[in-house]
Order: C-alpha cells, then sequence, then structure tokens
C-alpha cells in the first residue's frame, strides 16, 4: 500500500480545521458543508500538486500552485472579478453579499497549503530522507 505524503495529511488536515471553523461562525450544517468543501478542494488540488511541480517541490512552487488549483478558489476569485464594483468599494448593498461571501472563501483557501507545508515540514525534520 502506497504512503500518503505528509502535505497532502497536512493539506487535508488544515483544510477541515478552518472549514470548519469558518463555517462554525453560522452554525452546525454550515460547518461541515465549509469543511466538506475545503476537504474537496485540498484533495482535488494536492492531486494536481502530486501531478506537477511534485509533492517534494521546493515552497515557493508547491503553495502557489496548491492554492491557484483549488477549484474553490477559482470559483471565489471569478465572484470577485465578475463583483469588481462591490469589491472596490463603487457598489453597495445586498447585491454586494456574493462579493463579500467569495472574499471569506478566497481568504479561508489560502491557509491550508500553508498547513501541508508546514506539516511535511514537520515530517522531514523529524525523519531525513537519508537516515
Amino acid at each position: 500500500m502506497k504512503r500518503i505524503h505528509p502535505f497532502v495529511w497536512g493539506h487535508l488536515a488544515a483544510a477541515l480545521i478552518v472549514g470548519a471553523g469558518v463555517g462554525a461562525t453560522l452554525d452546525v450544517q454550515a460547518a461541515i458543508m465549509g469543511a466538506i468543501m475545503l476537504a474537496a478542494g485540498a484533495v482535488i488540488s494536492s492531486t494536481f500538486c502530486w501531478w506537477k511541480p511534485g509533492l517534494d517541490a521546493p515552497a515557493w512552487q508547491l503553495i502557489p500552485v496548491a492554492i491557484l488549483a483549488n477549484p474553490l478558489m477559482l470559483v471565489a476569485l471569478g465572484f470577485i472579478a465578475v463583483d469588481a464594483d462591490c469589491v472596490l468599494g463603487n457598489k453597495r448593498g445586498w447585491d454586494c453579499l456574493g462579493a463579500a461571501i467569495a472574499i471569506i472563501v478566497a481568504g479561508a483557501c489560502l491557509v491550508p497549503p500553508f498547513g501541508g507545508w508546514l506539516w511535511r515540514w514537520w515530517k522531514q525534520r523529524r525523519h531525513p530522507r537519508g537516515v
């Protein structure tokens, strides 16, 4: 059985924690949905990172790819681009609710790749590859 890379474990765990934490500000159902959505995005993103640039790539290559390969981040960026007037403050009101939620989702999508990188660093520090 093939072992799961530490970056994937950390990425997935951080996504579950962040998704549940952000969702918990509303209610239990939002916490569950937030955890599921961010975890699904982390799985897709980790799969893409495994292909290119590789899970052992330097952080400066791996983290941007992990962020931009997350479909949830791409959807959030799309909402932000469509409602750019709301983001810039030129338009206000309830019509800007989607843009506000998209900003929160995009911010939440930034954290899990750093969790993956941190867990990978921690595991490599404890168990060097050459030993």
